[in-house]
Order: C-alpha cells, then structure tokens, then sequence
C-alpha cells in the first residue's frame, strides 16, 4: 500500500479504476466536477443498444463493482424500461429507481397521472402500446411540484414520510380504478439519495418505478451518491480540482492541477471522458485565428489535459486533414456518417488501458477518451476496472523495483 495511483476522473470510469486499484494501492482521485455521468438517464448498457434486450454475461468484476455502487440491476435476460419519448428501450441493466416492464409479460401497465412539463400519461399510454393505460391519482402535494425540475421532485421522496404518503394516493387510485394492473410507472420522482422504488413498491403492493427521463435528471445524481459511498468506503481520497497537466517525474508521474498543485504518483489513470465529458475539444483548423486560411491543417479533435498521449482510431493515430479547413463537420458524427469518427476516436491503448505511447510505464487511460470502445456505460465501467487493476500493478512493480535496487 506504499505505492501511489492517481485517477483522473470521477465518473464511471474513474470510479471504476478507484475501486480497483484502491484494492491494492493507496489511491487519490482527482475530480474536476459533474461529467457526462451525471448526465446517464439510468438505462445501462455493454453494447449499444437495439431492438432487443441485451443479455450479454456480466464479467465478475463489473458485478461487484455494481454492488458497491449500489441501486443497479442488471438481470439475466435484459430490461426492458420505459422512456419519457414514448419508447419501450431495451438494455442490459437499470438503474433500480426505473421500471422495468421485461418481468410483467403481457399484464397491464398504469401510467399515473401527473401534472408535471413532459410528462403526458395519456400521449405515453398510447405510445407505449395498449398494455399501458393511463391512472388518475394524487402524486404532487405541493403547488410549487409542477414546475420543480425532476431532480427537486426526486429528492422529495427521500423523506420516508413523503413516500408514505404517496404509497396511501397510489393505493386509493388502485382501489377506485376497478382495473386489474400489474404494476405502476411514474414520471422521474423516486429519490435521489437512494433508489426509492423498491421501498414504494412495497408498500403499494405491486412493482413502481419510473420512466427514463432527460438527461441530468434524478438518476445522475444518484450515481453520484453511489459513487461518493463506494469511494469513501474504499478509502479513496478525493481531490476537488481540474488536472491540466501530465508529465514524467523522474522515475514516476506528476499531475498539475488547476491550482497549481502538484500530486505525483506511480501510476496515472486518465478518465475524464470524451467529447461530452470535457476529455476531448472540437478544435479544427478553421478555429485557429487567421485573417485568411488557417496557417496549417491539423486533427479536428484534441486532449483537453496536456499529456504525452495522441488520439486515434482503428488502432493508429489521427491523419491530419488534406485540407486548412479541417474534415467536413457533416463526416463526423452520426446520422451524417455511418462508423463516425466521433464514435471511435480517443487515446490508443491496449487491453488493459495501457497507454501505447509510453509503452504502458504507468500512463493508463479509461472509458470514453479510449479509442475504438462502444460509448456506453457498463463499457465505461469495466474499462475503468481493468486500468484501475493495472495500474496497481505497474505501481507494485515499481515499487518491488525500487526496494531490489534499494
């Protein structure tokens, strides 16, 4: 436990890679602040996701890296879950909040109603199909609750009275509906500490949950929690600053934050996402200051951190454009552009994280700034596992090399 791990990062993958290499290093965390993880909507995913569940195995350490998150499930078969767009959406776990509809067969379905923007029982009952029927009940108590935003509204059910309470007005609108339902969905609403509907469906008698709903909603924020309690109990310590910069310090790594603190370690792990999370820029050439033409062509996308790392895909590095004015922006990203390059490019690395520039001397990278990885949240996780794992390693290695020379 003499040898440091540094992770940059504090989403899914780098909270990953903190679990992992926290097993068997001292481990700090560096977090620059909310990432596109807090933006997850709930549905989980290895693949991305089609047209029907998915029901890939989970690998062993993903499994128990969900238990220490807490409020995931990821069933043998795949979910089926339910989206505030209308959509029956199939994926390979869930956030334990939402309801998952894969279970119920062909029973009927409440859609509760409730007076809240984006949600519409009726329009969803009709989109969803004709299992899902729309349910008169009381869910708001307070006036201000139609214009809360979900994560507000969520948070309200944390209290073990509220959800009480709602337990009473979902169970007076079963009994005087007269329909035979086998379970009931709701808009974003149940907790935000914790998962509230296992406790809800308890207490109403029959499964609840919620749909999906827009991203930065209830369900980010309690990764967050889950997170902040899994690293606490690992013992990880946290940094709260922007890292800015990677470099070699002598035999081992420093990274520089935005402070102008210094924390060396003797093993990185990047994780600060990609292009959404801040861990890439769209910066084409036309973005350089000219009067003219760009003074050089130049790869429409770069790393966020000063690092001696270089972007990629299709396992070689980025070629510079044949024109000043970069790569058409429309050949990008999808739906312009099947195999898009937005959709693979990141760090190079190899199976393990690993950076190939160096050689895999203590620079690992993880989640979505790696190239060539489905953009997906269970991916995130696992990749962050095995580079967490690694650099553990490389960090024991160094430090059974320092002591032999010692």
């Amino acid at each position: 436990m003499s040898r440091q791990v540094i992770v940059i990062g504090a989403g899914v993958a780098g909270t990953g890679a903190a679990i992992a290499a926290a097993a068997s290093a001292r481990t700090t965390v560096i977090d620059g602040g909310t990432g596109a993880s807090t933006l997850s909507t709930g549905a989980i995913d290895l693949a991305p996701w089609a047209h029907a569940p998915e029901s890939a195995s989970i690998p062993e350490e993903v499994q128990q890296a969900l238990e220490r998150l807490g409020g995931y499930v990821v069933p043998d078969g795949g979910s089926l879950v339910l989206t505030s767009a209308g959509i029956a959406r199939p994926a390979r776990g869930h956030d334990a909040a939402l309801l998952d509809v894969a279970p119920l067969a062909s029973g009927r379905v409440g859609v509760v109603r409730c007076d809240r923007s984006g949600w519409d029982a009726d329009a969803l009952a009709r989109a969803w199909g004709p299992r899902y029927q729309p349910l008169d009940a009381t869910v708001m108590r307070l006036s201000d609750e139609r214009v809360l935003p979900d994560a507000d509204f969520a948070a309200r059910h944390d209290d073990e009275d509220r959800l009480g309470w709602l337990a009473e007005r979902l169970r007076d609108a079963l009994s005087h509906s007269g329909r035979a339902l086998s379970a009931l969905v709701l808009p974003p609403a149940l907790g935000v500490e914790r998962a509230r509907a296992e406790a809800l469906s308890k207490r109403v008698g029959m499964p609840c949950g919620e749909a999906i709903g827009m991203p930065g909603g209830p369900s980010g924020l309690r990764f967050e929690r889950g997170r902040d309690r899994a690293l606490s109990s690992a013992g990880v310590v946290r940094v709260r600053a922007r890292a800015t910069k990677i470099d070699r310090a002598g035999s081992r790594w420093s990274v520089v934050t935005d402070g102008a603190d210094t924390h060396e370690g003797d093993a990185v792990v990047l994780a600060t996402g990609g292009l959404i999370g801040g861990g890439f820029e769209y910066a084409p050439s036309e973005t350089m200051l000219a009067s003219v033409l760009p003074p050089r062509a130049r790869a429409p996308i770069r790393l966020a951190i000063e690092a001696p790392l270089s972007i990629g895909s299709r396992g070689r590095p980025l070629e510079l454009p044949g024109s000043l004015f970069g790569i058409p922006p429309e050949s990008l990203s999808w739906p312009f552009a099947a195999d898009a390059l937005f959709d693979r490019a990141g760090l190079l690395v190899d199976e393990n994280g690993a950076a190939t520039e160096t050689g895999g001397l203590g620079l690992f990278a993880a989640g979505e700034i790696t190239a060539d990885e489905p953009r997906t949240w269970l991916a995130a996780l696992w990749s962050g596992l095995r580079a967490g794992a690694a650099a553990a390693r490389e960090a024991s290695q160094r430090g059974a090399e320092a002591r032999s020379i010692a």
